[in-house]
């Protein structure tokens, strides 16, 4: 009985360690066989690590695996937020190059876990270089809306830009969900206008409610908003997850390197205490491209989406803030 006892213990410690191994291809954008391997070869061990970690309830380790110091330090932020994995074993991508002469892969599924144990769906980007060494990893825009925004451009250069400003749309919200503030201290210009709205009933000279509720805003400068983010917001949250839904891109028509970037942003955190917070609502970011290795927010607001708990009401179509929305001054 005892043999019996030791043989499953031996089992499921068998188990235990035995972690999902994923195994990665590169469908196109590669020519080059030995690049094409040592691609494929660093995607899978990466992958296949997130799900020794996660099994193991442990940090991932990078032994052995190619990947820069800045985006194994991203990892390791987003796994303190949430820890994920890829329930994926054969996974089949192309390899796309990038403005800059190097390679990205999109659409890796992942998935997390929420406060019920209920599996998150998310998808994730990697960047490498011409070495193949990973360069950059974070949460990706969903691949239908990245596909969409990247059609819309006509021209190379309308195109590179693009690509530029969707990676750092893809860094900001991710900077939320590693609790990033230096990302967030190095995009913000110093002058940053930065709004939120909450919905208010207001009161008629009666006292009555009136039908429809109405907005209030707030207006923070960027040490403000920042100093909220570092003292209250990031230290007494569990996790935070931001997603976006709809988001159109917008070039200035007479200012080069302006673009508006309005994304219909989900917000969902857990305080430590364990109570949950959520919001739905439109984001509006003016960017400032005019440095392409330094990009600024000039402007970011939040307005809600639903202006009652009921969610029957909506904010109108003209009161979503827009590029044209703020006087731009060169």
């Amino acid at each position: 009985m005892k043999k019996h006892a030791l043989l499953l213990i031996a089992l499921f410690a068998w188990f235990a360690v035995d972690a999902q191994e994923v195994t990665f291809s590169v469908s196109s954008g590669v020519n080059d066989p030995a690049f094409r391997r040592k691609v494929e070869s660093t995607v899978s061990a990466l992958l296949t690590e997130f799900n020794r970690a996660f099994d193991a309830k442990a940090d991932p380790s990078f032994s052995g695996i190619p990947i820069a110091d800045g985006a194994a330090a991203s990892v390791r932020m987003l796994w303190r937020n949430s820890p994920f994995h890829c329930d994926e074993t054969d996974l089949v991508e192309p390899v796309l190059g990038t403005y800059d002469g190097n390679y990205q892969i999109r659409n890796i599924p992942l998935e997390s876990l929420n406060e019920k144990g209920e599996p998150v769906y998310r998808e994730m980007v990697i960047d490498l270089d011409r070495t193949g060494q990973i360069t950059r990893i974070n949460r990706a825009l969903e691949a239908h809306l990245y596909r969409r925004i990247m059609a819309d451009g006509s021209q190379v250069t309308d195109l590179r830009q693009r690509e530029i400003i969707l990676n750092y749309v893809e860094d900001f919200r991710t900077a939320y969900d590693k609790k990033d503030i230096d990302f967030l201290d190095m995009v913000f210009s110093d002058d940053a206008l930065i709004i939120t709205g909450k919905v208010v009933q207001r009161k008629k000279g009666d006292g009555s409610v009136q039908v429809r509720p109405g907005i209030v805003y707030s207006k923070y400068s960027k040490k403000e908003y920042l100093d909220k983010l570092r003292n209250h917001v990031f230290p007494n949250t569990k996790y935070i997850e931001v997603t976006f839904g709809v988001v159109e891109l917008v070039k200035h028509p007479t200012i080069e390197g302006y673009y508006g970037v309005k994304v219909r942003q989900g917000y969902k955190s857990m305080y430590k205490s364990g109570a949950i917070y959520e919001d739905d609502g439109y984001l509006f970011m003016l960017w400032d491209f005019r440095d392409e290795n330094r990009p600024q927010i000039h402007v970011r607001t939040w307005q809600p989406y639903w202006l009652d708990e009921a969610r029957t009401q909506t904010i109108a179509e003209d009161q979503i803030i827009n590029i044209n929305s703020f006087k731009i001054t060169k």
